[in-house]
């Protein structure tokens, strides 16, 4: 079977997950070349995956002819200059991480650079649409076994971070509703099948106070949408048993829930305290079959020449949402997405 050779830019910590998918764990794909700012990641990729080329040069990357697709794995600020210098220079098939963009200009530019340099296969990093308790979830919703949907609820709270990371991580991050909650919005968008009408946000710092004015930490959002569907999602940095993720779809006629007690394993300790289990230390571990799934994805919509499970459109609508979920937060009122 050919196998599609894929370069990747960014090699930080989620970057460096999908080179190891790609380089091991994916057999329609390999590791063809690593790219990095940062000399002591391209030298770890280079020691653990063996790629056949590295370089701390983007566009020595995209300038690759024998590169059949890219995985840009970079910080969020980067995403929208790299996703079009990367089709400038005939680069064809594309994954993104999410965000794809950070303003509604970033993702204008995108949608034009697409279409004037014919983008092929593009693909944005929403990975929990190939969880397969997420999958069999939309399927049941599409039967109609809970009726209507009424509500969606979700929620999303990071592990316990060490403050001087986040400090770090913060100000590239593109901020916290781009980076934690448009993985909510994507999800609730599909088991719904609507679009966004309007959106309220409370949130702020409540536990780590170097982050005050750069960032917040916890939020809650509400969300109507165009089907008359109403949306709650809570997102948190602070989650002291670990990282926690919820969905429950309620519905005129039952609801159905996924992962509402979601613990790394099935051991159970007791003593005078009480019982435990242990919970996620992050947030990969929860979701790691569905990072292998969806570069696996990626690799074989590139061999078929077939559309991928979340395009562009998919990407650029919550970019959308978060800019107005962003908005709302800023001003303490409800903005319209009309």
């Amino acid at each position: 079977m050919d196998r599609v050779k894929l370069g990747i830019v960014g090699l930080g910590r989620l970057g460096r997950q999908h080179a190891h998918n790609i380089s091991g764990l994916i057999p329609e794909a390999r590791l063809y070349a690593a790219c990095s700012l940062v000399a002591e990641e391209v030298e770890a990729a280079k020691r653990d995956f063996s790629p056949e080329i590295v370089t701390m040069d983007f566009d020595e990357l995209i300038s690759l002819p024998k590169m059949d697709g890219l995985v840009i794995a970079s910080n969020s600020q980067a995403h929208c200059d790299m996703i079009c210098r990367a089709l400038k220079a005939g680069v064809h098939n594309i994954y993104s991480e999410k965000p794809v963009g950070m303003t509604l200009e970033e993702i204008d530019q995108i949608r034009e650079t697409v279409k004037e340099h014919k983008a092929n296969i593009f693909q944005v990093g929403y990975n929990r649409r190939f969880d397969h308790n997420y999958q069999r979830m939309k399927a049941e919703i599409d039967s109609g076994r809970i009726g209507k949907p009424i509500i969606v609820k979700m929620i999303n709270r990071d592990n316990l971070w060490r403050e001087e990371d986040l400090v770090r991580f913060a100000p590239s991050s593109g901020g916290f509703i781009f980076d934690m909650c448009t993985h909510d919005f994507d999800a609730a968008r599909w088991f719904l099948g609507s679009e966004c009408s309007k959106v309220y946000a409370a949130g702020g710092v409540f536990r780590f106070e170097g982050i005050r004015g750069i960032d917040i930490d916890n939020v809650v959002l509400s969300v109507v949408f165009k089907n008359g569907a109403i949306g709650i999602f809570e997102a948190s940095r602070n989650s002291a048993s670990g990282y926690h993720m919820e969905t429950e779809i309620f519905g005129t006629n039952g609801d159905i829930r996924v992962n509402s007690e979601p613990y790394e394993d099935r051991l159970i300790f007791a003593d005078e305290n009480g019982y435990h289990r242990k919970g996620f230390s992050w947030f990969y571990s929860y979701w790691e079959k569905t990072y292998i799934a969806e570069i696996r994805h990626f690799a074989e919509c590139v061999l078929n020449n077939s559309r991928p499970i979340v395009t562009l459109a998919d990407g650029c609508k919550t970019v959308e949402w978060a800019f107005a979920a962003n908005r709302a937060l800023d001003t303490g009122e409800v903005v319209r997405m009309d």
